[in-house]
């Protein structure tokens, strides 16, 4: 297969859905004669930071000098993003090699009554490459939960992380903070370090104390009585546990990620100088993104209550009481009652779209529940339009687009070129 191809066969794959269960990877990692063994992994699952978190932990091992793989989802520039190591996304010759040699084993795992999802076979590709080409370290990010994803057939991390948790895929991962806790608590293993975002609900941190002592875990949760700056659009400046540095990413919530990353950076043996040089390297598209400066133009992924709440903050924090205006879109399967409750009191005015994503709700839809919280919603039929009624309706003012991180992925060129 070329890459074209390659990337064909792997989005066939999506007719499986997902799927939480270990029997059809354990079985594909099994042909590849378990690629994934003898491996360093850090491990990071939760609801909401884990991108932030496993690129900070990738940059940092990089900065020591650590070849260092990163495995993460979903996308927002090229499918590649997912498959990186030192910061160089996997070639389309080293990707369409690979899935040319998994196609004829996903065929026969499926003659066997197993069916190896998307996810599973982009996992897989990610053990081969990172074994084929030596890995120190693989930052491993969970897809779905933790217990039943397919990243969890490894053994032991060197660290486990756990991000914020918070109410997502309830449909799979349960409808309680309770549950989907203990969903996620499932990349615990026994002995190794577990560091957990210091921002959680109660049953969600007392759940995961008690599964890292049922581990023997030494269990680390990071200060949050620590020095910052806030510079707004330009980030933050941060002093924690005497380690200065920059940090780029935007908001409050973006300070705690640094300091999740550092506490687990701190747990393998990094020096305090690489752990700075790798945050202050550290820029994640979709996350708070800061388009343009002049007007300001940000771009962000958050799709769940959670993610809503982090955005609201950090927007009030910034802007104030100043005019600002979204363009936004989101899944159907989300809250996207209870996010656009949280988001929407944050705009004067919001120009709906649909997503690029079967799950879509349409842009008339959204409209009708950005109603209930915000004066002025209008339906736009095109991203192009979107961009440039925002402008229009926005004057002078920021506009922030945010929803989905499909939307982000598919919008993103658009605005860029729009505010070249």
């Amino acid at each position: 297969m070329n890459y074209r191809e390659a990337l064909s066969f792997v989005h066939s794959r999506q007719k499986f859905g997902s799927r939480p269960g270990l029997d059809s990877i354990r079985r594909i990692t099994e042909l590849c004669n378990n690629p994934q063994r003898d491996m360093r992994f850090i491990h990071i699952a939760g609801t909401n930071g884990k991108g932030s978190v496993s690129t900070m932990l990738s940059n940092i091992l990089i900065e020591s000098n650590k070849k260092t793989g990163l495995y993460i989802s979903p996308y927002v520039i090229d499918f590649r993003e997912r498959i990186q190591i030192n910061g160089q996304m996997i070639s389309k010759a080293d990707f369409a090699r690979i899935i040319t040699f998994l196609a004829p084993l996903v065929e026969r795992v499926d003659s066997e009554g197993l069916c190896v999802t998307e996810f599973e076979l982009i996992t897989c590709a990610a053990f081969i490459y990172f074994k084929e080409k030596g890995c120190d370290f693989a930052v491993l990010e969970v897809g779905m939960g933790g217990r039943l994803d397919a990243t969890n057939i490894i053994e032991s991390p060197e660290v486990s992380v756990i991000t914020r948790i918070d109410l997502d895929h309830t449909a799979v991962l349960g409808d309680t903070v309770l549950k989907i806790a203990h969903e996620k608590c499932g990349i615990i293993k026994k002995g190794a370090p577990i560091v957990m975002y210091p921002d959680q609900y109660k049953d969600a941190a007392d759940v995961v104390s008690e599964i890292a002592r049922l581990n023997s875990s030494e269990f680390v949760v990071p200060s949050t009585d620590f020095q910052y700056e806030d510079k707004g659009i330009c980030g933050s400046r941060v002093n924690y546990k005497e380690m200065e540095f920059n940090l780029h990413l935007i908001g409050a919530h973006q300070r705690l990620n640094a300091a999740t990353a550092i506490e687990a950076a701190l747990k393998i043996g990094i020096s305090p100088e690489n752990i700075v040089n790798g945050i202050k390297k550290t820029f994640f598209a979709a996350r708070m993104e800061l388009v343009c400066d002049n007007p300001v133009v940000l771009l962000d992924g958050a799709h769940n209550p959670n993610g809503a709440k982090a955005l609201s903050s950090a927007l009030k924090d910034i802007f104030g009481d100043k005019k600002v205006v979204a363009v936004m879109g989101m899944l159907a399967d989300k809250d996207v009652d209870e996010t656009l409750g949280i988001l929407a009191p944050c705009f004067s005015d919001i120009i709906t779209v649909k997503v690029p994503n079967p799950r879509t709700m349409t842009a008339a839809e959204l409209k009708k529940v950005a109603q209930k919280y915000c004066r002025s919603a209008t339906v736009a039929d095109s991203y192009s339009r979107a961009i440039s009624l925002s402008r229009t309706v926005a004057g002078d003012n920021p506009v922030v687009v945010c929803g989905s991180l499909y939307l982000a992925s598919a919008i993103r060129p658009k605005l860029i070129k729009f505010y070249k």
